[in-house]
């Protein structure tokens, strides 16, 4: 009999080859040493930090920050299927294999699922964690915390995770249960939050954190358990035979796209992205929902700090947070479909930048609703330019370093830090400008030619590259 564990190793041992492949062994390998190192030197900040910031709220901020990144990468629901034939369909790996091994889709999904959860742990948490333990004796603090630091912040990133995997299940079976469940929420937050109950300090790890029990971790439990555990039993993998009809809809939206010279391109990106499992679902979940949890955290941050404008730090946050709509476009899209088409590499990324524009205009919706319900309306010309300054440059960031395969290549040690030492800059001078006179951001369009220079340079580099392909 095969041993239970086969599968699970047998794709750890498969993401380890491809990212080798793509991107080098010792590259992906000194990812989580940088992060650790970065972890290391945030860390010894921590008395600087204290004096603007009370800790308490500092380790909410950082709990959070993990909660959310569960929230990044927990659709496995509502990428099911997707996952398994749009991103593997033209690959001959592990997690196609029910097509000619008698393996269940399911069973395939549950091992693909853990897999992720393992890779995540250990190229993000165990770094985080590990950076933090190195600097604690340079700054007295007990190395206890680093392994209690361990537990709630897998808890947090698990939680999270899990709460998004039972949503985007529930959204694959029926988007009306999902708004009826969302709905529900949202007014038993409200309730709480009119009892005055804090509700950040709801969160069972950040308890637990605070003051270790074993009911608390109970709690932490049972929240990640139920939720995954529906979730497996009613993912969606082994959907009924059915054929999908669509109208041709190509023509007609190339039509309303034609002023671009691009419009084909776009309109079969759009379609693409409404066809596909979950549709602009995957957008409410990678995009609205970390909006929704940086709010709050915001205004909690910024009691501290009431120098600052809440828009003007929004704006650059969700300039930041808007770049990985560039990200969904190109998730799925291999040039080797187009390479034996007169197509570039840099006519794609055209395409895909005026679609992310296109996209953008949600994101544009939504500082303006943040405008007006924080009653700096007044504010919103520099607070728009911050905004299309940030968005801009970190794609324009993004294309010059990754081209078509960001979701990969930011998995490259070398390339993730040349992102953050070249995006982090201009978002603080940005934010720094702010609190010194909003009125600053009214120049910030200045940056728009670099932003310019470093999407034609990417063009250039893309163009003469070999495309990856696996």
């Amino acid at each position: 009999m095969p041993n239970r564990f086969e599968l699970l190793k047998s794709m750890i041992k498969e993401e380890w080859r491809i990212h080798a492949v793509l991107i080098g062994g010792k590259m992906f390998l000194l990812f989580p040493v940088m992060l650790a190192v970065l972890a290391f030197l945030g860390s010894l900040f921590l008395p600087v930090i204290k004096i603007v910031l009370p800790l308490k709220q500092f380790v909410v901020i950082v709990h959070y920050v993990f909660v959310l990144f569960g929230v990044s990468v927990g659709s496995f629901g509502l990428l099911g299927k997707e996952v398994m034939n749009r991103r593997f369909g033209q690959a001959s790996l592990i997690a196609y294999s029910s097509r000619t091994l008698p393996v269940s889709e399911k069973r395939i999904f549950v091992n693909f699922f853990v897999k992720d959860i393992i890779y995540y742990f250990l190229l993000w948490i165990i770094p985080f964690v590990l950076g933090f333990a190195i600097a604690s004796p340079l700054l007295s603090i007990s190395l206890n915390y680093s392994i209690i630091l361990l537990i709630t912040l897998t808890l947090s990133f698990l939680i999270g995770l899990s709460v998004v995997f039972f949503l985007s299940t529930v959204y694959a079976h029926s988007s009306r249960l999902l708004i009826a469940m969302l709905t529900i929420t949202a007014v038993a937050l409200f309730a709480l939050n009119y009892l005055k109950i804090s509700l950040l300090y709801l969160l069972p790890s950040l308890s637990f954190f605070f003051m270790p029990s074993y009911v608390q971790l109970v709690a932490c439990l049972l929240i990640i358990l139920i939720p995954i555990s529906l979730s497996m039993i009613f993912l969606k993998i082994d959907y009924p035979e059915k054929k999908k009809r669509f109208r041709n809809s190509l023509a007609v939206l190339t039509n309303l796209l034609s002023f671009s010279k691009y419009s084909t391109f776009i309109s079969k990106d759009f379609l693409d992205l409404m066809r596909s499992e979950g549709g602009l679902g995957k957008i409410i979940f990678s995009f609205i929902f970390p909006i929704a949890i940086i709010w709050p955290m915001l205004l909690i941050f910024l009691k501290f700090i009431p120098v600052a404008n809440f828009l003007m730090i929004f704006s650059v946050l969700l300039g930041a947070i808007s770049s990985t709509i560039y990200n969904w476009l190109t998730e799925f899209d291999l040039f080797t479909s187009y390479s034996f088409l007169p197509v570039r590499i840099s006519t794609l990324i055209k395409s895909k930048l005026r679609g992310y524009a296109i996209i953008n205009l949600v994101s544009i919706s939504i500082l303006i609703l943040a405008a007006l319900l924080s009653g700096q309306i007044n504010y919103f010309i520099p607070s728009f330019f911050a905004f299309l300054v940030t968005s801009l440059y970190t794609v324009a960031v993004t294309i010059y370093l990754t081209g078509l395969h960001s979701n990969i290549l930011l998995y490259n040690a070398k390339i993730f830090l040349a992102y953050i030492a070249s995006a982090s800059p201009i978002m603080l001078v940005l934010m720094f400008a702010s609190i010194i006179n909003p009125n600053i951001l009214l120049i910030s369009p200045a940056l728009l030619p670099l932003c310019y220079y470093l999407i034609k340079k990417g063009y250039d580099k893309w163009d003469s590259k070999t495309e990856l392909s696996f």
